[in-house]
């Protein structure tokens, strides 16, 4: 015949067998919430970033035009500059011997 008090023992061993492996599925159910949870805050995070760091891309932008603007002026500069040289000496009355 079948032992009552062996199988009353197996099943309370099953029983807390099952009881834990409950408690780790209810864990890490409870921890994969919590992280997507994170994961979620980090994107909008990462969102943010990006656009508050857009305007550093436009500083390229801004760098290269800032860089023919100042050959342009040199360029005006040196040319000015051969100008009035030129009307300076024109405006000399010329040494007569």
């Amino acid at each position: 015949m079948v032992d009552l008090g062996a199988w009353g023992l197996w099943m309370a061993v099953a029983a807390v067998v099952v009881v834990i492996a409950a408690a780790l599925l209810i864990a890490i159910w409870l921890t994969a919430r919590a992280i997507y949870g994170h994961a979620v805050r980090a994107l909008k995070a990462a969102e943010a970033i990006r656009v508050n760091t857009l305007p550093i891309w436009d500083l390229q932008t801004t760098n290269e035009v800032a860089e023919e603007i100042l050959t342009a002026v040199q360029a005006i500069e040196s040319k000015g500059g051969k100008l009035a040289h030129a009307l300076q000496q024109r405006e000399k009355p010329e040494a007569r011997p």
